[in-house]
């Protein structure tokens, strides 16, 4: 069983997931277990409650690679996510299997997608369950897609391209449709990354197909131990969530931050989202801003405080959560989280 770094686990899993990110020979156990103590509130109410994936979902994930000469290795991926507070699950993340060479790597399968990358590495929270990242930039658009087909090309020059596409609903329509299209470049303390999505949902009260296309640009400088970073978003087109809500929308979003390892012990990191909708009937113009905290007390294991709210300026239908892990209805606007996280 591999010992994860506790630290950087989640920074390591992200800036090595191009054609080299895949263990030795053999089959890989590992995961995370994470619980936290948490004080949610919503326009109308404040509750308490255990929960579960402050930092990360808690999951249980097999993988392995087997050489197969010149330079070719095949890989597959098994993650199965749970509620550590309650014991409740699995559900599915990511489920895939691969090749991979000197001419990049393909993978079919349940993956997550370019713009998780792209984006996902200058999210400061490392799409933490609060990141504000995932749940106001990405509230639109998926990143993790089912029947995919990905690939990366090699890094020439610290550039790598990343490709998706996907059968979508499989059900003689292009409903669920998804082709992504990304550049990233990395090279020392900068990364850069651009993508485009172009997604295709069926109208939740009709039966036409439309679509809806999200841009993201992404920037990261590391200056010693910190490593300020940025995000633009541009989305445009039409977002369903069957069965009761689809809206058509355009407008654009931007995030500023920063993660700062203090000592090899303490860190901290702060996210700030602005959104501007052209459309404010179903959802709204908002702001956004999350706080973190994490102490190692070792090289797997970690106490944590993150603290996040979410401004909306219209009283909408659709709202911007500070969670996805909640029933709540409103969503909750607000959150404290206490918690621990465990890595195996």
């Amino acid at each position: 069983m591999r010992k994860l770094e506790g630290v950087v686990v989640s920074a390591l899993a992200l800036a090595c997931a191009g054609t080299a990110a895949h263990a030795a020979d053999g089959v890989t156990i590992s995961g995370f277990v994470d619980i936290n103590l948490e004080r949610l509130s919503t326009p109308k109410q404040t509750y308490n409650r255990v929960s579960s994936g402050g930092l990360n979902a808690s999951r249980l994930v097999f993988s392995g690679s087997e050489d197969l000469g010149g330079g070719s290795k095949a890989f597959f991926t098994h993650e199965m996510q749970f509620s550590a507070d309650t014991g409740a699950g699995p559900t599915p993340r990511q489920s895939f299997v691969g090749l991979s060479g000197s001419w990049g790597a393909i993978s079919m399968g349940r993956q997550n997608t370019p713009s998780y990358w792209i984006a996902g590495y200058a999210d400061p929270s490392w799409s933490a369950d609060y990141s504000i990242v995932s749940n106001m930039q990405f509230f639109y658009a998926p990143y993790r897609e089912n029947n995919s087909l990905a690939y990366n090309t090699p890094r020439v020059g610290g550039f790598m391209g990343r490709f998706m596409v996907t059968a979508g609903q499989e059900d003689g329509s292009s409903n669920g449709r998804y082709v992504s299209t990304a550049v990233e470049y990395r090279d020392g303390p900068l990364f850069a990354g651009a993508v485009s999505d172009l997604k295709y949902n069926k109208n939740v009260f009709g039966s036409d197909i439309r679509s809806s296309r999200d841009n993201y640009f992404a920037l990261a400088y590391r200056f010693g131990p910190i490593e300020p970073t940025f995000i633009y978003h541009t989305y445009n087109g039409y977002y369903a969530y069957p069965p009761y809500v689809g809206f058509q929308t355009s407008g654009w979003d931007a995030q500023l931050g920063a993660r700062w390892q203090i000592t090899d012990r303490h860190r901290v990191f702060g996210s700030f989202v602005v959104k501007k909708d052209d459309n404010n009937v179903a959802i709204s113009d908002a702001k956004g801003m999350l706080l973190g905290y994490g102490y190692n007390l070792s090289k797997r294991t970690d106490l944590y405080a993150n603290w996040g709210r979410i401004w909306m300026k219209n009283n909408t239908t659709v709202a911007y959560p500070m969670t996805f892990n909640s029933s709540a209805s409103p969503a909750p606007n607000s959150g404290i989280q206490l918690g621990m996280r465990h890595a195996f």
